[in-house]
């Protein structure tokens, strides 16, 4: 029978810790192979826990008795070297942000810059050991907008909020969105070598119009045919007639928010206690509105939806009723 010898205990500590954190895994097992072995596990024991011939597991436990943790941690020089050096992975990870679309063209300027051929598994290793993952570009329109508009729209809205969290104002968000047959498919879980395939159709456009507060209150108008300013108009008009104290309204700078009809309205309207505010131009985040929009089309609609035009309404219509119950955005 072989065993180590009995452990002092800053070496117990320094093992146990070599077991559960030290990043290389074989250095993890011969650390807890040493503990085992301490503790009276046999060779034969240790064979079968790790799943290592008995001859492997004896040496590992002469390095430990020889050379202490050093015995345990790999020598330089075993395995394979690294084709792309410490030095050279940052540069790698400039090629990558240069072409973050194509690694295949990244393995070409790796070849130029460094002179090797590595595979695409491992550059797709260096890409997560720097933190990189591979997801959906986000489209934006932050670089035609002016930041000091934008800034200064978001402090009045900030400033516009906490009078409504005071009580001393309503505020909405309004905006309209369409819906169709053709949907915005999303991503989901699927079984490997199958594929969810969602019904999609040219079809009329269900449109919808609404005004959303920060507490999820949600007031829409539906129609079917096109959204035009006098349609706009009517819905504002039904909105100001509900108003139980001065409401601001945020709307963006469609072509239908700021047609001579709608315009001419915005007096008649402040009179009722309903004012208009508008956001600088290419500045959609400001209208929280649009992640309600993004919420319904890809997370609350149902596959189903999409079967017909008449099962379209009804899923949209039962969202649309359910908003801040059921269906609730929290705001941050």
């Amino acid at each position: 029978m072989k065993y180590v010898s009995a452990l002092i205990k800053p070496e117990e500590i320094t093992l146990q810790w070599m077991a559960r954190q030290h990043p290389l895994q074989w250095t993890r097992i011969r650390a807890q192979a040493v503990l085992l072995s301490s503790n009276g596990c046999s060779l034969d024991t240790l064979s079968c826990t790790f799943g290592i011939c008995r001859q492997t597991i004896s040496i590992w436990l002469d390095n430990w008795e020889r050379e202490g943790l050093c015995g345990l941690i790999d020598k330089p020089g075993r395995g394979r070297h690294k084709k792309i050096i410490l030095e050279k992975e940052q540069e790698v990870i400039e090629l990558i942000t240069k072409s973050p679309r194509s690694l295949k063209t990244v393995l070409q300027e790796i070849h130029k810059l460094c002179g090797v051929e590595i595979s695409l598994s491992t550059l797709k290793r260096i890409c997560r050991k720097a933190g990189l993952i591979w997801k959906r570009v986000k489209k934006s329109l932050r670089g035609k907008r002016n930041d000091e508009e934008f800034y200064a729209a978001l402090d009045q809205i900030k400033a516009l909020l906490e009078q409504a969290g005071n009580g001393e104002i309503d505020f909405y968000y309004f905006d309209e969105s369409g819906f169709s047959l053709e949907p915005c498919i999303p991503y989901a879980w699927q079984p490997v070598g199958k594929t969810i395939e969602v019904p999609s159709s040219k079809s009329k456009r269900l449109n919808v119009l609404g005004f959303l507060d920060s507490q999820c209150n949600f007031e829409s108008y539906v129609f079917e045919g096109s959204i035009t300013s006098d349609v706009v108009i009517a819905c504002f008009d039904s909105f100001a007639k509900g108003l139980t104290k001065k409401t601001v309204v945020l709307i963006d700078n469609a072509p239908m928010h700021t047609s001579n009809a709608f315009e001419s309205k915005i007096a008649d309207w402040a009179l009722q206690g309903l004012n208009i505010q508008n956001i600088p131009a290419y500045s959609p985040e400001l209208n929280k509105i649009e992640i309600l929009w993004r919420k319904i089309k890809y997370e609350w609609l149902d596959f189903s939806a999409y079967l017909s035009f008449e099962t379209l309404i009804k899923a949209v219509e039962h969202i649309l009723v359910n908003i801040g119950g059921k269906f609730r955005i929290n705001f941050a």
